[in-house]
């Protein structure tokens, strides 16, 4: 952690602890102990902590061929890369979407792991095959979220397909942490709070048979 993220007793310790050491002593185990908790939950006691470096790589199971990864089956597993320093605290989001510009895009929080398993319908509403695709984010829980690694890289989007027999178009996304509906890439959340969502209500279509 920064030296800049720690809190630091400064001219005022210093002058405790020269005047009355027995309260200069207690002073800097509480401030030391301040800062290996901050350390420990992924938090500054001072400020915010910088995003950690970007994930290096995705990999996902399946066959590669022209710009496509097939999937066997409907059952997406994937993997992920990061092989920079880090500290305990570190968290991953997995956004997925169908738009390669990640419009509107659904979050798999990972929590520490870097392994990830999504159930996703091959076919839309209509019947037409999906391709989706597929950036992560990590994250501290005091930090910004590092700009999304896109599995592809610098080559762009990969698409990836399933390959089964469910027929389903995804909702619109809600994104996550406090981002709000539409605000991809966020993963946490890029700000500590958020003001109130106006809601949208949404009529379900019950088929009687």
């Amino acid at each position: 952690m920064p030296q800049s993220n720690n809190l630091d007793g400064g001219r005022e310790l210093a002058k405790i602890k020269a005047e009355r050491p027995f309260d200069g002593s207690l002073w800097q185990r509480t401030i030391d102990a301040i800062n290996r908790l901050a350390k420990n939950a992924g938090v500054g006691a001072v400020g915010e902590l910088p995003a950690p470096p970007p994930v290096d790589g995705i990999d996902i199971k399946g066959t590669f061929a022209g710009s496509t990864v097939t999937v066997p089956g409907e059952l997406l597993h994937w993997t992920i890369q990061h092989n920079a320093p880090l500290q305990r605290g570190i968290q991953y989001v997995t956004e997925i979407d169908t738009d390669p510009s990640f419009s509107n895009p659904h979050s798999f929080d990972h929590g520490c792991s870097r392994s990830g398993f999504a159930m996703l319908p091959t076919l839309d509403d209509n019947g037409d095959q999906l391709t989706y695709y597929m950036r992560v984010i990590a994250q501290y829980h005091g930090s910004a979220p590092t700009t999304p690694t896109v599995h592809g890289g610098v080559l762009g989007p990969i698409g990836i397909q399933m390959t089964g027999t469910t027929q389903m178009s995804l909702l619109p996304s809600q994104t996550s942490g406090t981002a709000k509906p539409g605000q991809g890439g966020q993963a946490l959340g890029k700000v500590a709070s958020r003001s109130q969502v106006s809601s949208t209500k949404r009529v379900l279509k019950q088929v009687v048979k």
